[in-house]
């Protein structure tokens, strides 16, 4: 009978390491099967060190109370394990369980699981009821009650957000112009608001079904100024989210950043690590997505940007993230943002290469630059020389650097706002010429020239004059990025600001 037992449980093992939820090769899966061929051998204890170097490639002097690798994967492996036995193998007889407090696995029947009321076991079942048990009773009776409580008031803080409230308890309002009626949902987070350095406030996870949270550790986010945004996730094979709108029009942003698979994450992998649709109210938005692709990089934070969204006849919006490669990871979102529009054009752009926002002489509001890479901001202690908006020339970003700025399909035209503060100030100051000559640099946008050997001296006829350069008909890559790059040529390229208006109509409504 042991024999049988025994044979049945190696099956088991055989059926999750073949089953795809967990990528070949990947970290979950050595560390899975490792576990189970020690478990089969026999062994009754396995710690972090021996599976950190044997089964991840941890060097020897591997020390956990630095490295917290085994956790982490033990982690994920019991999420997909409990999301394994919802769908694909709820028809097992029996379930393998990596135990809370062990790394070794525990083979539960099914059945028994059910008599224990739990649809996925993370903990093993004990029996008898000593005075440690009932303590533990009460303990998690009290969380469970906690966790009640915190869920309601969350609830009644959400639903109370809906409704208009009194200005004095909003974030500034840096435009008359803005809708109020905006949505930003951070995928995966239960903390409380977040509030970004716009002060636009993002809510805890809300209106989703299926999935799991995941929260990343620390670490560097490339491409935003909002790298908190990108930390959090909710991940599943096949999860989705309803969403309450009002009748409207919507434009819609869905923010990515892979921080699981890639050369810097715990996983590895690279391109196709991750293939996954996404659909709204039934009808695509995106098919096998790849985020690490898309964003040219592990990191990195992405968005995906679409226009001409309405609710359903039901008053909500149907986001759906589904996975149909059997071999591919989870799909999955890290923030979702819904601004309503006027008609099916994407909202313009205005970035002021600056750490602080400013609001320009049209009531125009100008949001700290975002999704760059390189460079630097600078900010002058005077403005550059401009009729209407002076205080749009008062910072610089120089360098070598990129914007990939994402819109949604359609015609587009960019404004570049220049002045050279660094040789126009020389120039001024000691009397050593206009400047001419001095800086040169190219512009190119999705590959294609803007400018070449560009020299703003030369161009505004003197020192610290502010020029406005517009480019018509741009189209952005097959990313939905216009991904502007500034290329140094003679000393540094620069930049004060830039703005991006939709010149036509978008995609088809949703």
């Amino acid at each position: 009978m042991a024999n049988k037992s025994r044979s049945a449980e190696e099956a088991e093992c055989k059926r999750i390491l073949s089953s795809g939820i967990f990528s070949p090769g990947s970290n979950p899966a050595r560390f899975l099967e490792y576990v189970c061929a020690r478990y089969l051998e026999g062994k009754s204890a396995l710690n972090e060190h021996t599976i950190a170097v044997e089964a991840l490639g941890r060097r020897p002097d591997f020390d956990p109370q630095q490295d917290a690798i085994v956790r982490v994967e033990a982690r994920r492996i019991r999420q997909r394990l409990s999301e394994y036995y919802k769908h694909a193998g709820a028809d097992h007889d029996m379930m393998l369980v990596i135990p809370m407090g062990s790394y070794l696995p525990t083979f539960v029947p099914r059945e028994k699981v059910a008599e224990e009321g739990q649809p996925s076991p993370v903990t093993p079942l004990t029996r008898g009821w000593g005075l440690q048990s009932w303590k533990l009773v009460v303990f998690f009776g009290l969380v469970v009650l906690i966790a009640a409580t915190a869920a309601i008031w969350m609830w009644t803080r959400h639903i109370s957000a809906l409704r208009p409230q009194p200005t004095s308890n909003r974030p500034p309002v840096l435009s008359s112009t803005r809708p109020q009626a905006e949505i930003r949902i951070m995928a995966g987070s239960s903390a409380t608001d977040y509030t970004d350095n716009l002060g636009h406030v993002w809510s805890p996870d809300s209106h989703f079904r299926g999935g799991d949270a995941w929260t990343a550790p620390f670490r560097k986010i490339l491409r935003t100024r909002r790298p908190q945004l990108f930390l959090t996730c909710r991940q599943g094979r096949d999860f989705s989210y309803d969403i309450p709108l009002h009748p409207g029009h919507y434009e819609l942003r869905l923010y990515f950043a892979e921080t699981i698979y890639g050369e810097d994450n715990p996983d590895a992998g690279g391109e196709s690590s991750r293939m996954f649709d996404i659909s709204a109210n039934n009808l695509p938005l995106l098919t096998d997505f790849d985020p690490l692709s898309d964003a040219d990089g592990d990191n990195t934070a992405d968005a995906r940007v679409f226009t001409g969204i309405s609710p359903a006849p039901d008053g909500e919006l149907h986001l759906r993230f589904h996975t149909h490669w059997v071999l591919k990871a989870a799909a999955f979102v890290s923030g979702i943002e819904i601004l309503p529009i006027e008609s099916n054009a994407m909202l313009p752009i205005r970035w002021v290469a600056s750490d602080t926002a400013l609001v320009d002489s049209s009531n125009h509001l100008w949001q700290p630059d975002d999704f760059c890479v390189g460079g630097r901001i600078q900010a002058e202690p005077e403005t550059a020389a401009d009729a209407t908006d002076p205080e749009l020339f008062r910072s610089e970003r120089y360098g070598h650097f990129s914007y990939a700025i994402p819109v949604a399909n359609g015609t587009y035209t960019a404004t570049m706002y220049f002045s050279d503060h660094w040789f126009g100030l020389l120039a001024r100051d000691t009397s050593a010429g206009t400047g001419i000559g001095k800086r040169l640099f190219d512009v190119w946008c999705n590959g294609d020239t803007l400018l070449h050997d560009f020299d703003i001296a030369k161009e505004t006829g003197g020192p610290l004059k502010g020029i406005r350069k517009t480019f018509h008909g741009l189209h952005p890559n097959a990313q939905g990025k216009l991904l502007i790059t500034f290329v140094p040529v003679k000393n540094y390229a620069c930049l004060d600001a830039i703005e991006v208006v939709a010149e036509s109509g978008m995609v088809q409504e949703h």
